[in-house]
């Protein structure tokens, strides 16, 4: 019986479906840290491949299954929409790319550090790009951030670039998606496709040089082409929890994935966590709990003024 069937049978509300589908896409996304330490001998690089090659029938059967067919034709006959869409798919890539390569070099945690960092790097984006201005509570928040990462450079010795430009990355990624009308599905399923020539190249390059894991050991094609699978699910179900769950809840939610590759990175990994880089998370859980406030008393602020409009 499919999540949704059971769902159904207990009679669960659309809120309620969409809390339990927001939770299957975090912890997919969460366990993928996990999933990638078994890959740590594979190059980032035919990774990142494989999760776009892979992620191409995965999609595909989910559009036929949805009926998106014609949202898809409808979506690639806009010039401009076939313009961000390979820009957001180079984008996505790279983001892929560079996580993965945070795990096989011991650097887990400060990929987490970045992906805590997106919400409030995706406020400053709309203060740059779409004319919205922070509140007092926004403002302290992302003062907190700027402490816990400058914390994070006296710990290390090093800016933390990558951490950064894992939550910019994949914050350009969202603001760019939203500028154009394609569902979260459709237009995924539309990047690995426009994406596909340059994976396949970059495969057999791989293949040329002697990189290439993919269709050596069983175990490693295996887990390869299970890296499509997990990111297609996780999207999916993300999709599903998006249309059903209202923003304030979705953005609560959205701290589990990160939080679970801390956990990953501290007590599987074994990755150092030494009292100042403990005080920076600190810092960001502070930060991030401000955040949510705000979010959510916005979004409370925001209904109240629409019950009141005759």
């Amino acid at each position: 019986m499919s999540v949704a069937e059971q769902s159904h049978s207990v009679g669960l509300t659309e809120a309620e479906k969409g809390v339990i589908y927001a939770i299957l896409a975090h912890l997919t996304w969460g366990a993928m840290a996990v999933y990638f330490g078994f890959l740590r001998h594979v190059s980032p690089m035919e990774i990142a491949v494989h999760r776009g090659l892979w992620s191409i029938p995965c999609a595909a059967l989910v559009i036929w299954w949805l009926g998106q067919h014609k949202d898809v034709l409808k979506a690639v006959s806009s010039p401009r929409n076939l313009a961000i869409l390979t820009l957001t798919s180079a984008i996505i890539v790279l983001n892929w790319g560079f996580y993965v390569w945070s795990i096989e070099v011991g650097r887990t945690l400060e990929s987490s550090l970045g992906y805590y960092i997106n919400p409030l790097m995706n406020v400053v984006m709309g203060y740059l790009f779409l004319g919205e201005r922070f509140n007092r509570l926004q403002m302290v928040a992302l003062v907190l951030a700027i402490i816990a990462v400058l914390i994070q450079t006296f710990a290390a010795g090093v800016f933390p670039w990558l951490g950064l430009m894992l939550a910019s990355t994949f914050c350009l990624y969202g603001f760019l998606r939203k500028t154009i009308k394609v569902g979260p599905t459709q237009g995924f399923f539309i990047e690995v496709v426009i994406i596909a020539i340059p994976l396949l190249l970059t495969q057999f390059w791989l293949a040329r040089h002697g990189m290439a894991k993919f269709g050596g050991v069983t175990s490693d094609t295996l887990l390869l082409m299970g890296c499509g699978v997990m990111t297609s699910t996780a999207l999916i179900f993300f999709a599903a929890s998006l249309k059903r769950l209202r923003y304030s809840t979705a953005g609560l939610l959205q701290y589990i994935s990160p939080s679970l590759v801390f956990l990953t990175a501290v007590f599987i990994f074994g990755e150092p966590l030494d009292k100042w880089r403990m005080l920076s998370f600190v810092i960001i859980w502070i930060a991030l709990a401000i955040y949510s406030y705000s979010a959510i008393r916005e979004e409370k602020t925001r209904r109240a003024d629409l019950e009141t409009v005759p």
